[in-house]
């Protein structure tokens, strides 16, 4: 029975991935990433950043709430520090690339051209830095930022959407005409939350970016619709916390499925959903996991 999948030129042995900038180097206390698909960096800057105020996550009645703000270690440390730890665990990495103009983003893909990655993803959809979702609002500056960035990078290009957008579906469709060959969906969504005991909000700069079970139907949705018109190659996740949840993503069209804080509740999760995909195709006499993707369009 095969679990292996195929992300434009990318081959990963099962679609399970972790999601950016949900995790960090204490996961291998708790799972084998080399037993995952893949694992998705957090999103590297050309410059380190500290990120935003803490506490820059909170837990809420039915999810989470980050302010992350990209804090990471920046391009270069990432080569010397981050990605040969996560290589020396075993892990596929697909790199995360954010920056605050096109030609930040093209150098971050001319270097990871150079240094000859697998795949990058472009955040062109995070809540919580300054213009994070300013792409999506911009359809033309969209399209200019990947014909540049394609121009620069020849390997697995993934652009990351988020689904609080008028029509996600001619999002991706402007993204795989003009050089993407992955859509990953979702991002977290806009959101707040108060005490309103102190009369504050409880992230120091307000808003963050919602995720959690809450979320799944309207990240389903998206991964639904953009499958249903486009049949193209999606990572589809939000809200995910079971294998139950997993094999929803997949039936709807995603080809791979990204774990994200579930994590939070249960930092085994991913192994255990890559568990149940080979006991569900295995019972059910499924050859090939890409032959329920997508059942229910």
């Amino acid at each position: 029975m095969n679990t292996s999948i195929k992300l434009g030129s990318l081959k990963l042995k099962n679609p399970i991935i972790l999601a950016s900038g949900t995790f960090d180097r204490n996961i291998i206390k708790h799972i084998e990433v080399k037993n995952l698909g893949a694992i998705t960096s957090k999103t590297i800057t050309l410059e380190p950043r500290t990120g935003n105020p803490l506490p820059n996550i909170v837990k809420t009645k039915y999810g989470f709430l980050n302010s992350n703000g990209w804090k990471n270690p920046g391009i270069e440390k990432y080569f010397s520090e981050e990605l040969p730890f996560w290589k020396d665990a075993g892990a596929e990495v697909i790199t995360s690339i954010g920056g605050f103009s096109d030609q930040d983003y093209i150098k971050l893909a001319k270097i990871c051209e150079k240094e000859s990655l697998p795949a990058i993803e472009l955040n062109v959809s995070c809540v919580n830095v300054h213009k994070g979702l300013s792409y999506l609002a911009d359809k033309k500056a969209l399209i200019r930022l990947i014909k540049k960035v394609r121009k620069a990078y020849t390997k697995t290009l993934i652009v990351k959407l988020g689904a609080n957008v008028t029509d996600v579906v001619d999002l991706a469709k402007i993204s795989l005409n003009n050089g993407a060959d992955v859509i990953s969906l979702t991002n977290t969504f806009p959101g707040l939350e108060i005490d309103n005991k102190k009369m504050v909000a409880k992230l120091p700069l307000k808003i963050g970016g919602y995720s959690g079970p809450a979320i799944k139907p309207i990240a389903l949705l998206a991964v639904w619709q953009v499958y249903k018109q486009l049949k193209c190659d999606i990572i589809g996740g939000g809200g995910i916390t079971d294998f139950s949840d997993a094999l929803d993503f997949t039936l709807c069209g995603a080809t791979g499925i990204s774990i994200g804080s579930g994590q939070y509740l249960d930092p085994k999760m991913a192994e255990k959903i890559v568990d149940g995909f080979r006991k569900y195709i295995t019972i059910n006499n499924i050859k090939n996991i890409n032959k329920i993707k997508g059942k229910i369009i």
